[in-house]
């Protein structure tokens, strides 16, 4: 339940900011701010004690209400083939 809160909250409020025509440079610092206090809000709100859960889930909401979860994915993609390359050459 927590984790749908912070998507949806998160998505809400960026949605808003992007019609009041913020400028679209400052966009994805603002949404991913936004998706970190909305967790860190919430988590204390409703004593829910996976605080590191939350705050990575807003941070992944803050990326995916401005389209920036593309590039994460494929940032996180690129990482992670590198450490299973690296891997697999030391065997």
């Amino acid at each position: 339940m927590t984790t749908t809160l912070i998507i949806f909250l998160t998505w809400a409020i960026v949605k808003a900011l992007k019609a009041a025509k913020i400028s679209g440079r400052y966009l994805p610092l603002i949404a991913l701010l936004v998706g970190i206090v909305l967790s860190v809000i919430i988590s204390v709100f409703i004593q829910d004690d996976n605080l590191i859960l939350n705050l990575l889930v807003g941070c992944w909401s803050g990326f995916a209400s401005t389209g920036m979860n593309k590039s994460a994915n494929k940032s996180i993609n690129t990482i992670v083939a590198t450490v299973g390359n690296l891997i697999t050459k030391g065997k």
